[in-house]
């Protein structure tokens, strides 16, 4: 078990045992916002309709339950097995901090808790379902060949990373849109990045086949698969290749892999050849934060 989840059981056993889904994810981002926080056990947040909110808790929630750590009922989660078996992992100094957290808010309803949130961290009012309360408008990137990996993140970092930088539309240039890490897989994605009004399109033919992927241990052989792809892929797809370069040019786009370096991956080539096509300079995003 991940001390995020770890964490969540924490949370609601200092609320009883039971919890509001809504209550919990707020109670779970302002976890997130205190300093002393270890990041890697914490859930990242994105706009969304009621505020921050994680995509990945509430997946989590639902691993939680299927393996009888919690019990879900329509708008509520409470505990289905003593979970200070699991709590007692976690650091000492990490859990004092939740239980803080926990007591700072505990006798605040959960109407007003909604309010202080949208008060105070006005970026996650961004996709409220109230427009009345949206505090902020949408960024808007200038045009520019963008790229970006997923390596290392959540699907909600992700996502509320290319909002913040004000993309409108994800390119999915992996030949293969598969991941073992929950958001990446393309259905799921696709869905994501609809619910938080990103366009999402794929074009596998621009990906590298996984046969290719064989035996990359060094940068010598990342640049042999690189020229191989230059050479063998791009001259015969560039009708696709023209296709991607009109809708960078149309709205902020993003062209979307998986490795965290830009250098690593075949989207710098891509990027490159997109560049050239339209003057735009390329972008990696995951270098601005």
């Amino acid at each position: 078990m991940f001390s995020r989840q770890r964490a969540i059981l924490r949370l609601i056993q200092n609320e009883g045992g039971a919890i509001a889904r809504l209550r919990l994810v707020k109670l779970a981002f302002l976890l997130s916002r205190e300093r002393a926080a270890p990041p890697a056990a914490l859930y990242n947040f994105v706009p969304y309709k009621h505020g921050p909110f994680s995509f990945t808790l509430y997946h989590e929630l639902r691993v939680l339950g299927r393996d009888g750590w919690v019990a879900e009922q329509e708008h509520d989660v409470e505990v289905a097995e003593a979970p200070h078996l699991e709590i007692a992992y976690l650091d000492k100094a990490f859990m004092n901090l939740i239980d803080e957290v926990s007591g700072r808010h505990r006798s605040v309803p959960t109407p007003q808790l909604l309010d202080r949130v949208y008060h105070d961290y006005p970026w996650f009012t961004l996709n409220s379902e109230s427009p009345k309360k949206r505090a902020v408008s949408r960024p808007e990137a200038e045009t520019a060949v963008y790229t970006v990996g997923y390596e290392g993140i959540m699907v909600d970092a992700l996502l509320d990373h290319l909002l913040q930088k004000g993309i409108r539309r994800l390119i999915d240039v992996r030949c293969n849109p598969i991941a073992r890490r929950y958001g990446f897989h393309k259905s799921t994605l696709c869905k994501l990045c609809s619910d938080v009004g990103i366009e999402y399109m794929h074009f596998p033919a621009l990906g590298v086949p996984s046969v290719w992927r064989t035996d990359l241990s060094d940068q010598a052989a990342y640049d042999r698969l690189f020229r191989r792809y230059v050479k063998e892929i791009l001259p015969k797809q560039q009708t696709v290749v023209q296709k991607v370069a009109s809708l960078v040019k149309e709205i902020p786009s993003v062209l979307m892999c998986m490795e965290a370096a830009h250098d690593c991956c075949h989207r710098s080539k891509l990027g490159a050849e997109l560049s050239c096509l339209t003057s735009l300079p390329v972008v990696e995003l995951r270098q601005q934060q």
